[in-house]
Formats: C-alpha cells, sequence, structure tokens
C-alpha cells in the first residue's frame, strides 16, 4: 500500500518538470541565504548612509565661516578643561619623518579597510555579533550626519594661525581638495568617525572572539586616535564625542536587538523547511530579531 503511494507521488510529478523543480529549489536557497535577501537588504542600508552623508555634504556647502568659528570654541573649551594637547602631540610627531608618514598612511588606508573587512567578517563568520554591530554602525553614522548638520566644524588643520599643520597635505598622500570640491565634508570634525568607527571595529573583534588575544583589536582605536589628533584632522574632543555615541547607541542596539540561540550563534543552519533559521529570524529586515 505504502508502495503504491510512493509511486503516484513520483508519477504526479513529470520528469521534464523536474529541472524546473530544481532550479525553483536553488533560486529559493540562493534568496534564503546570506548572499540573497539579507544580502540586498545590507545594500540598501549602505546605499541609505551614503545618500545621507551626500546630503548633508551638500548642506555644509557654505559653512566654513561657521566651522571656522565652531573650532576655535572648541579649541577654547579644550583649553578651559587643560585637554588641548593636539598641538603637543602633533610636535612629537613632527620630529620623525618615517613617523609622520606611517601615521598619514594609517589615518587614510586603516579607516575603511579595517572597517568594511571587520565588518564583512562578522557577517559571514559572524551574524549573531554583525547583526547588532550592523544597527550601531548604522545608528551612530546617522548621529554624527546630524551633528554635522547642526554643528559644522573645521578640523585643526584649517586653523593656519594657531600652528596646526596639515599632514597630510605637506607629507602625502593628499587626499583633501578645496573644501568646495570633492565628496568629503571637511565641515564633520565632531564626531570623529574615523574613531568611531575604529572603536567599533574593535568592539565587534572582541565580542565575536573568545581568545585571550581578543584584546589586542583594542591597538587600532588607539592607533587611529593618535592618527586622527597627529594629522591636525580632529580635535580630541572629535574622538571623545564619538565615543560617547558609540557608547550610547551600542547600549540601546544590544538592549534591543535579540542575541540568537545559544546552540547555533554564528553559523547557517538549514531546518527541515529548507530556510536559513538565522536568516529566517533576521533577514535584516526587523530590528529586534
Amino acid at each position: 500500500m505504502h508502495e503504491t503511494a510512493t509511486a503516484t507521488t513520483s508519477e504526479s510529478v513529470p520528469s521534464s518538470s523536474k529541472p524546473a523543480v530544481a532550479a525553483s529549489s536553488l533560486v529559493h536557497r540562493w534568496w534564503a541565504s546570506r548572499v540573497g535577501r539579507p544580502f540586498l537588504f545590507e545594500i540598501g542600508l549602505i546605499g541609505t548612509l551614503l545618500f545621507c552623508y551626500k546630503y548633508v555634504r551638500f548642506l555644509a556647502r557654505d559653512a566654513g565661516s561657521v566651522a571656522i568659528d565652531n573650532a576655535e570654541r572648541v579649541l577654547e573649551v579644550e583649553r578651559a578643561f587643560g585637554v588641548a594637547i593636539e598641538s603637543q602631540i602633533q610636535s612629537v610627531v613632527l620630529e620623525s619623518r618615517g613617523l609622520v608618514e606611517l601615521i598619514n598612511q594609517y589615518y587614510v588606508a586603516s579607516h575603511f579597510a579595517v572597517t568594511i573587512g571587520v565588518m564583512v567578517w562578522l557577517y559571514f563568520f559572524r551574524y549573531s555579533v554583525y547583526r547588532r554591530m550592523r544597527w550601531v554602525m548604522f545608528g551612530i553614522t546617522m548621529l554624527a550626519l546630524l551633528v554635522h548638520v547642526v554643528f559644522p566644524l573645521a578640523p585643526p588643520r584649517m586653523l593656519d594661525d594657531i600652528g596646526f599643520i596639515d599632514t597630510l597635505k605637506h607629507y602625502g598622500p593628499s587626499i583633501y581638495g578645496p573644501t568646495d570640491e570633492g565628496s568629503a565634508n571637511q565641515f564633520a570634525a565632531m564626531p570623529s568617525l574615523h574613531f568611531g568607527y575604529a572603536a567599533m571595529a574593535a568592539w565587534g573583534i572582541i565580542a565575536a572572539l573568545k581568545t585571550r588575544w581578543r584584546y589586542l583589536a583594542a591597538l587600532h582605536p588607539f592607533a587611529m586616535l593618535v592618527a586622527i589628533v597627529a594629522t591636525a584632522n580632529h580635535f580630541l574632543l572629535d574622538a571623545i564625542a564619538a565615543g560617547a555615541m558609540l557608547a550610547l547607541t551600542g547600549a540601546l542596539v544590544w538592549f534591543v536587538v535579540k542575541p540568537l540561540p545559544e546552540d547555533d550563534p554564528d553559523f547557517i543552519e538549514e531546518p527541515d523547511d529548507g530556510t536559513d533559521r538565522e536568516l529566517a529570524d533576521d533577514p535584516g529586515l526587523e530590528l529586534a530579531g
């Protein structure tokens, strides 16, 4: 009786339709996998951030004089609290041309390379951490863009009369042109996303790994802090503001975004229905998962 039912079921699917069924199954598995629908959602988030950045860049096109005035105010605040140490740090670094060039390269190369590298690694190999760090990055970036609009701030390198030296311009690589040209918003010193992203990347690594060596990741934000100050691209308060925003955003995200089941925190598992359990619960479309 059972054999008859099985034969009937098998015969109900014509052999000519089997390739189409197989193709449909492959498409379904791709769409549910980490390089399908969830990946497209991540691309959408990145596109949103880029659009917002470009719009803020447009709004800041005529903010030069206000940004310079704000920079002088920030420097006055730092002096009042005794933390205006940017000139001293830059003076020490400038004693060695090789050190200046090394720091310049670190400032330019590691910002996007480390951030993107860590986020891609988390996405494919430590998804339980990535799904939180994704919203941390989104949150701190949107907060930063809001501050860039309401408080445009010129970097120290634009305060020539105070003695800051634009090390990127004098020693290379020079990545910033005139303030009214290029895609970069040069009146966006506070908060420092160079430092904020560096600290976020270190946080992601420390949260994702179990080895005691994971804490070495903290060297990256420390090195970036030295770099942003020594190159005269940021005030110390810019890094402090970024750290505060990161802590605030991170605390909120860790409270709202639920952790994945402890039995499978990092890798894809395919249940009986053929969907990715991890991604079915959090394809990137729901904040709380």
